[in-house]
């Protein structure tokens, strides 16, 4: 009952609508398709809601400004000149020696971090910054290039050095303006990063030195969802591992607050996380997660994860789809990962 006592909250209202949304492109609206006719069915679709091209291209062109020498491995930071002309700026790290075969890319995906980009390649500012590192285990691209990845970390938009101007000087979230005015214009700010990450695999795999059959994904939170997106588009990817977002959207994303970035317009009556989970199968995925992670709650995370079981099962390969979960809350756990890329993928 709401406050006046007519009719009902607004709070119940929303999360009746979103229990009454059925999905019209879900793995259970099937009825009689193949897995492969539904998968083509929906991601057909996801293309048209993330108002995205979603295939490979030739290669952008990439500037390198700076490159210094690390432990066992090359920092470069670069811009790549993106189809709509925007500098995406990125990090790239490469094995020092290079390995004596070709190397596996792993798009290393930030979340939302005050510094974007450098987390992931281990890049401390202040204590703050080395505690979300070094105890969150953030610096996966660091722990991919260990492992004879090419690592990939590139800036989001919205995040590190591609916020607007007015919200350089602002403690709020640099997505807030630039997701709502990409909603407006009809090209949802998801889907304008998933393009950005599709066009580094373009340029990493247009490299004589990479190898197509190891091409990875992984990352934390916001990079969980942006593990997650565009896995679930670009066919290339051949294993994933998003971490602290898989869950469902109806018992996280339309259950709490949330950055706007994470929201796709219409996404809601055509598909539920497991569904889009599920244009990756039969490719090995690692579905990472926090037991007391309070914004991608487990129970639901385990709900989400049920439901895409069901979807690799359908596919013959029950096995190629995991659930780890980490003892603690929102952050990276690389207990699993690269164990299981190593398992899965060949060498």
């Amino acid at each position: 009952m709401s406050k006046s006592g007519l009719g009902v909250s607004i709070d119940t209202l929303y999360r009746r609508m979103v229990d009454e949304t059925k999905q019209s492109h879900g793995f259970g609206s099937r009825k009689g398709e193949s897995l492969r006719a539904w998968q083509k069915r929906l991601h057909k679709k996801l293309l048209e809601l993330l108002a995205i091209v979603g295939r490979p291209r030739p290669a952008r062109p990439v500037r390198f400004v700076q490159e210094e020498r690390m432990d066992g491995y090359i920092r470069r930071r670069g811009y790549m000149v993106a189809d709509d002309e925007l500098a995406v700026p990125f990090y790239v790290l490469e094995p020092d020696p290079k390995p004596s075969g070709k190397m596996g890319v792993c798009l290393a995906a930030v979340g939302h971090a005050k510094w974007a980009k450098d987390t992931p390649v281990g890049i401390i500012h202040d204590e703050d910054d080395r505690k979300l590192i070094e105890d969150g285990q953030r610096d996966y691209a660091v722990q991919a290039v260990r492992r004879g990845y090419l690592a990939i970390s590139p800036d989001w938009r919205g995040m590190g050095e591609l916020v607007l101007a007015q919200d350089l000087n602002d403690e709020r979230n640099g997505c807030w303006q630039l997701a709502n005015r990409s909603a407006q214009l009809g090209r949802p700010l998801m889907g304008q990063r998933v393009s950005d990450a599709m066009q580094l695999l373009d340029w990493a795999l247009a490299r004589k030195d990479t190898d197509r059959r190891r091409v990875v994904m992984t990352g934390n939170s916001g990079g969980g969802t942006m593990t997650l997106f565009t896995s679930a588009v670009d066919k290339r990817i051949t294993a994933s591992a998003p971490s602290c977002y898989f869950s469902t959207f109806a018992g996280s994303i339309m259950a709490m607050w949330h950055c706007p970035c994470n929201f796709v317009p219409g996404i809601q009556p055509v598909a539920e996380m497991s569904d889009l989970a599920g244009l990756f199968a039969p490719k090995p995925m690692l579905i990472i997660a926090g037991t007391k992670d309070t914004i991608f709650p487990i129970d639901a995370v385990r709900e989400g994860f049920a439901n895409l079981k069901k979807v690799y099962a359908a596919a013959g390969v029950a096995d190629n789809v995991e659930l780890y979960e980490g003892p603690g809350g929102h952050r990276y756990y690389s207990a699993r990962v690269w164990d299981f890329f190593g398992e899965k993928l060949p060498e």
